[in-house]
């Protein structure tokens, strides 16, 4: 994960500026696996065949009264525009809706951020406006962009990858996981692999 948290761009629309020592990167993989999955959870995206990290997927702010979460993601720039982060979102989607059985996903999107923002439509979020200063990086005030995706939203829509399978056939228990156990699972690319719960 240090690839991808050190790099400036990749962490250009994170909610922290790129980590400078691998001290950093484990500290914060430490906090993904001390997680409570009601809350939060986190998964590595890896390639299946050398189980290389390449980025990760999350929901955090869970809120299981009112049957929602948030979510983001983060991709490695080396390997970005390959449909990576479109497999593991919809992924993660399936375990969202069909596991955790929530009402309502919202992505904080930063407005510049025109490949999250597409990402983001593929699956029917829809933009419902600007929250104005709502993410401090640094000393930095950024404003998002708040995209929602609600169950019934996509119960209308079939979830299905680039060869046409059903996303949630991907989903499976047991394996090893990529980071580490508890919270923090895998899921590796192209479909080949699952969300494993370590």
């Amino acid at each position: 994960m240090h690839e991808c948290f050190a790099d400036a761009e990749a962490m250009r629309f994170w909610n922290t500026p790129p980590h400078v020592k691998r001290i950093e990167t484990e500290r914060a993989v430490r906090r993904c696996i001390d997680c409570t999955p009601s809350y939060h959870r986190f998964w590595a995206v890896a390639d299946a065949a050398t189980d290389r990290s390449l980025g990760m997927v999350n929901y955090h702010d869970g809120q299981i009264r009112n049957k929602r979460a948030a979510i983001g993601y983060i991709i490695n720039p080396a390997c970005q525009r390959q449909a990576i982060a479109t497999e593991a979102v919809s992924a993660m989607l399936h375990h969202c809706f069909d596991m955790l059985r929530l009402h309502r996903v919202q992505a904080f999107i930063h407005p510049d951020n025109a490949a999250s923002r597409a990402l983001a439509g593929k699956p029917g979020f829809r933009c419902e406006g600007t929250l104005r200063d709502n993410l401090r990086v640094g000393n930095a005030w950024r404003d998002e962009l708040l995209y929602t995706l609600l169950g019934t939203d996509r119960d209308s829509k079939v979830d299905t990858d680039r060869t046409g399978k059903v996303a949630t056939d991907r989903i499976s228990e047991g394996g090893a996981d990529g980071i580490g156990k508890r919270g923090t699972d895998r899921i590796s690319k192209r479909g080949t692999d699952r969300i494993s719960n370590g």
